[in-house]
């Protein structure tokens, strides 16, 4: 096939640091040039709409556009589109054309979690051809996404880098996170997601920033991300390179991964980029309790030879977060699986270095927690050459053969699932491992848990099995960087508006005793059950720190459920606070947390969300009596206001007092 463009020399890094690119390309002699749209897609509201077309310099752009009372604003100002191949330049063409007519497609799933285990979207689709490059489009109501297709008779080119930018208005404030530089330990997406100055003057970053990445202004909410990377797939970020709003994407660099593989997606044949997604609306909770991500990304694969009727969200004691060393000892595991006996929890895991005690021992320790109807998940390292982490068991996630024997005597002496840490790159390589670690467990019917990890992309729709993922600054920070007490608070009303926005996070959140020192509440620390979504729910602290609290507060550990059939956003800022509201069956739970430093109340309408006259409440916050501040060092945030009553009125609206740093937890059983 001929190939259309100029024929371009990529650049692409040749050791462990990013390329940082201009917006301009190495001929343009102009930063921006308008364009007229030869097409529009338009979303099924009518509201929001996706225009692409060519400038005069023959490159392909878009713009995002929503119409406001007869007004239109800018969600993405003219951006540029277009790739860099190492078998010619796809980034100029004469024109942007239809291929075929726009389709109008509804599209509706069950699985076992998430936000809500039953989803739909309803989107307009449509595929356009740029000069040879294939481009498909997807609009929704409250976003826009469009992938990249080359089909090519040459194989064995690569992607040197994509020309996609995002020009976000320029006085967006921004919430991001910086991409790691390669170490021992990182990229694991585990830095902290915070408010940088604008869009515009975001700050400096050697490494980019990672995906997802939130905007605000005015106008509205902008959250932007990237679904379905699948086998040969690359992951992306932005890059350094931002100028006036406008991000650019980036692939990892050279040394992300111990320095295996190359960082460039391979072109066989056929290549096709992952889904590029530009969430927006003027309200925040459509981008809190949106599913797009899992809406674009595929199915379970036909042959993957399982109803996935096996998979079995729950809650999981743990005992590594409190004592690093015990999980090289079987005995040390047996408090944290009466644990979970006790409270009726599903699960507990064992995490690094259990190898010391040996799979005879393990086995002992399988049917010691059987007995007690717990089930275990055992912890894995995924090196190999890509990782230079000591932690074991090493070496058995990295070829083929021998992961799955590793998953056979797994399966066989009743493990129910793996968490597989320290992975460190978004390299085709790495994603690939990801991928293949996922394939072979579903074969064993082993549930997966990814730590050190990437940030989801959709997978837990093509493998419903993957439970969680980590790639957060979690509460284990507590016991690695002592700043993190500080941050914590505001951190926290962050994620709810990112980082969980994209998929299940395995925070691993609850702390009631005092192992570290914190300036969260324990209400607050309850609340995270619910403000947090994730279908493992790795409770963190000790037997003794939960069992030696109030009945009604043991109660809710009990009983707070991982799995949701619709969640709502009450309220809340990034940095501020945040409520949100999460349904199983007939029953509500509401989570509401604070970062502020004086006291504040949320106004929750029971009403609006279905909770009848009779439905009984037990709601724990903190005690409004009391003020934390005023004993300095001498923090108990174990003081607790706990109400336990029936709903006489649910058209009165629930007030909910929130302490400085404070939170609330209320279930309502109708």
């Amino acid at each position: 096939m001929l190939l259309g463009g100029v024929g371009l020399l990529a650049a692409c890094s040749s050791d462990s640091e990013p390329v940082q690119r201009s917006a301009l390309s190495l001929t343009d002699t102009a930063a921006v040039a308008p364009f007229e749209p030869t097409l529009t897609l338009t979303s099924p509201d009518g509201l929001l709409r996706l225009e692409v077309g060519t400038d005069e310099l023959r490159r392909p752009r878009y713009r995002v556009i929503r119409s406001d009372e007869d007004a239109d604003i800018s969600v993405i100002t003219d951006s540029t589109l277009g790739l860099e191949t190492s078998i010619g330049s796809f980034s100029t063409a004469d024109t942007v054309l239809a291929v075929g007519d726009a389709k109008l497609i509804t599209d509706s799933y069950t699985l076992p979690h998430g936000k809500a285990r039953t989803s739909s979207v309803d989107a307009w689709t449509q595929t356009v051809l740029a000069g040879d490059l294939s481009i498909d489009l997807w609009v929704a109501n409250t976003a826009i996404a469009f992938r990249y297709r080359i089909a090519n008779e040459i194989a064995g080119g690569v992607v040197d880098w994509e020309r996609t930018s995002f020009a976000v208005p320029p006085e967006s404030e921004a919430w991001l996170q910086p991409h790691d530089p390669p170490t021992l330990y990182t990229p694991a997406y585990e830095r902290l997601r915070s408010r940088v100055s604008t869009a515009g003057s975001p700050g400096n970053t050697t490494h980019g920033w990672t995906f997802p990445s939130l905007f605000a202004n005015a106008q509205g909410w902008t959250l932007i991300t990237e679904s379905a990377l699948e086998d040969g797939a690359a992951g992306s970020h932005f890059s350094p390179a931002a100028t006036n709003g406008e991000f650019l994407l980036d692939f990892a660099a050279r040394g992300e991964g111990n320095g295996v593989g190359d960082p460039r997606p391979s072109i066989n044949g056929e290549w096709t980029s992952p889904w590029r997604i530009i969430m927006h609306s003027e309200n925040v909770a459509d981008i809190v309790e949106s599913d797009h991500v899992r809406h674009l990304s595929p199915g379970p694969p036909a042959h993957a030879g399982t109803d996935f009727t096996w998979v079995e969200p729950g809650r999981v004691s743990w005992s590594w977060w409190s004592d690093h060393a015990s999980s090289r000892d079987a005995n040390a595991m047996e408090p944290f699986i009466d644990l979970a006996s006790d409270l009726g929890w599903e699960y507990s895991l064992v995490d690094a270095n259990w190898d010391t005690f040996g799979e005879e021992r393990l086995a002992e320790l399988v049917d010691y927690a059987a007995e007690r109807n717990v089930e275990l998940f055992l912890w894995y390292n995924s090196g190999g050459t890509n990782n230079a982490v000591t932690e074991a068991p090493r070496g058995r996630m990295v070829d083929e053969a021998t992961r799955r024997e590793e998953f056979a005597m797994l399966a066989e002496i009743g493990i129910v699932g793996v968490k597989v840490d320290f992975f460190h790159s978004d390299k085709p390589v790495t994603i690939q491992q990801y991928r293949d670690i996922m394939t072979d467990a579903a074969d064993f019917e082993l549930m997966t848990n990814f730590h050190g990890s990437t940030v989801p992309r959709g997978w837990q729709r093509e493998f419903p099995h993957l439970m969680t993922m980590e790639a957060v600054r979690g509460a284990e920070m507590y016991t690695f960087d002592p700043s993190y007490q500080r941050s914590a608070p505001r951190q926290n009303t962050v994620l709810p508006f990112t980082r969980n926005v994209v998929g299940p996070m395995d925070y691993t959140p609850v702390i009631l005793g005092d192992v570290v020192t914190r300036t969260t509440t324990n209400s607050h620390e309850l609340a995270l059950t619910v403000v947090f979504e994730s279908p493992l729910l790795h409770l963190v602290d000790t037997p003794e720190a939960y069992l030696s609290q109030p009945p009604e507060v043991v109660d809710l550990l009990s009983t707070v459920p991982v799995v949701w059939d619709e969640t709502r956003f009450v309220g809340g800022h990034p940095e501020e606070h945040v409520t949100i509201a999460r349904r199983l069956g007939g029953d509500w739970w509401v989570g509401a947390i604070s970062a502020l430093e004086e006291p504040m109340s949320v106004s929750v309408d029971l009403d609006d969300l279905g909770v009848r006259a009779g439905a009984t409440r037990t709601q724990v916050c903190d005690d409004p009596t009391w003020d934390h501040r005023a004993v300095g060092t001498n923090l108990d945030p174990s003081r607790y206001l706990i109400i336990s009553d029936e709903i006489s009125n649910p058209e009165q609206n629930l007030s909910l007092v929130l302490a400085p740093n404070g939170g609330c937890l209320v279930r309502f059983t109708n």
